[in-house]
């Protein structure tokens, strides 16, 4: 473990340099379980230009240390990435900010989870409906902070049939100091199976001079171009097209319609070299993700019993003759202390991260297990609930 000493990236020039490459920024969805520091870097590695943290309950960050090392881990090499949070009140963004200012480039809202539970505690689209509040939420984090520190919101069109009221609100988070906006072109009521509003998407980004982000229904880079060129967006943002290819954005495998086996090959790495820092429960459903759609019923079943990292490199060594380039005794890359020295919030502690307003990264958690959703709701939030015996 080391501490560090981060040098916040300008996200201005994060996505000059994504227009330079591709016309757009790639950029890594925030994935309930899914964006942990691990996956994260195997992004990086396939080309992913900007990451975003999983989302994180404020609630709770700011009160359990437990919390707080259970929800965030970085590294030197984590960078750039955003925290987003779910947060439902100015201070509690603001002390979210404080607190995790040294680690990472930037902070965002969560104002597009549509799913039942976070609406009724207040957050995601539930914010939606307070728009003043999040104006006032914007503006006190964006004077609390330093001015290179990024904010931004990730949204959905506030109506389907007008664009109107989404370009007024997009207009006013600008001037209230976001940096950028993620925005999902659908609404707080739609499926996925419904069509994004492209029109709509088009819309906002004409309307703003700051960076907009597109998102959803992206699951290959032809996908990604073509949002691109019918919305002009800055950034194409894509959350369960990675998770079945995290090699997606790579422009190696731009023709690939499914992960590569180098990909699979680098997150055998990763875990390995992670050793304990990576649960085994998210190790092998990103591997159920990535490879389990290729296996026949025989090797899907086999690979759905395992428990252990050494079943999972046993089997691609003997079914696919690849393994890790690492021993599992190998030392893991140095992981940043998380201290939070710095910053002492003026709030009630929990001693155990049970207490607080949160899940566990590591089981289906207190919300996950009180509200269940339909899995085709939604990209923002619902990842959490994607654990499966069988795809």
């Amino acid at each position: 473990m080391e501490s560090i000493n981060r040098r916040h990236h300008d996200i201005q020039e994060i996505f000059k340099e994504g227009r330079a490459t591709d016309g757009f920024l790639r950029v890594a969805a925030p994935m309930v379980r899914y964006s942990k520091l691990e996956f994260r870097r195997l992004l990086k590695k396939h080309g992913v230009q900007l990451r975003f943290t999983p989302m994180i309950i404020s609630d709770s960050f700011i009160r359990s240390e437990k919390a707080r090392q259970n929800e965030f881990t970085t590294a030197p090499d984590d960078d750039p990435v955003i925290a987003q949070f779910a947060a439902k009140d100015a201070q509690e963004f603001v002390n979210s900010a404080k607190l995790i200012y040294p680690y990472v480039d930037g902070i965002d809202l969560n104002c597009g989870c549509p799913q039942s539970w976070a609406i009724a505690k207040g957050y995601g689209c539930g914010l939606l409906k307070q728009p003043e509040l999040v104006k006032d939420i914007v503006r006190t984090v964006r004077r609390t902070v330093n001015e290179k520190f990024s904010i931004s919101l990730k949204i959905r069109l506030l109506q389907h049939e007008s664009s109107k009221t989404t370009v007024d609100f997009a207009r006013q988070l600008q001037m209230c100091g976001a940096d950028f906006l993620s925005l999902h072109g659908r609404t707080m009521w739609q499926k996925t199976s419904e069509p994004l509003n492209i029109p709509a998407i088009r819309d906002v980004k004409a309307a703003l001079s700051i960076p907009l982000i597109a998102n959803g229904s992206v699951r290959t880079w032809k996908q990604a171009c073509e949002l691109h060129e019918q919305t002009r967006a800055d950034g194409i943002m894509v959350a369960r097209g990675l998770l079945s290819n995290p090699a997606l954005f790579n422009p190696q495998y731009q023709e690939a319609t499914s992960t590569p086996m180098q990909c699979v090959q680098d997150w055998l790495d990763i875990a390995a070299e992670a050793g304990d820092n990576i649960h085994f429960l998210c190790f092998h459903h990103h591997l159920t993700f990535m490879f389990g759609p290729t296996l026949k019923r025989k090797l899907r079943l086999e690979f759905n019993s395992f428990t252990s990292k050494e079943q999972i490199f046993d089997f691609f060594e003997e079914n696919y003759n690849i393994k890790p380039n690492v021993y599992m005794g190998t030392p893991s890359p140095p992981n940043t202390i998380c201290n939070y020295d710095h910053f002492e919030p003026s709030v009630t502690k929990f001693n155990n991260v049970e207490d607080a307003t949160t899940w566990n990264s590591n089981s289906n958690g207190k919300f996950f297990n009180e509200f269940t959703e339909d899995l085709e709701s939604d990209e923002d939030c619902e990842l959490g609930n994607s654990f499966f015996a069988e795809i």
